[in-house]
């Protein structure tokens, strides 16, 4: 699996240093210590349209949010709300030394 094998290279560099990592997984954004959300948006104009770049960190319930409207899909927004805890609870884990596996 994919994001599994992103956990254990991310494990093994940031042993070393700071990693950076920009991600549409959001079992990849849930194992962070810090999420960081850059969102853009078309600004329409009678010369030019343009696009404008918003960046914010997210936490707590705003980060829960987040993860749930990365993984909503096909889920219900209840569904995507419980999977985002539990990405959450496992991301926690990891980074508290237990395997989750």
């Amino acid at each position: 699996d994919q994001s599994k094998r992103a956990e254990t290279d991310s494990d093994n560099t940031s042993r070393r240093g700071q990693i950076v990592s920009i991600t549409h997984s959001p079992s990849v954004a849930a194992m962070a210590e810090r999420h960081i959300v850059i969102q853009t948006q078309t600004v329409l104009s009678a010369k030019e349209d343009r696009q404008q770049v918003a960046v914010s960190e997210v936490d707590g319930a705003d980060r829960r949010k987040e993860l749930a409207r990365m993984a909503a899909g096909d889920l219900a927004p209840e569904e995507a709300e419980s999977f985002a805890d539990a990405l959450l609870r496992d991301g926690m884990l990891r980074s508290n030394g237990h395997s989750g596996y």
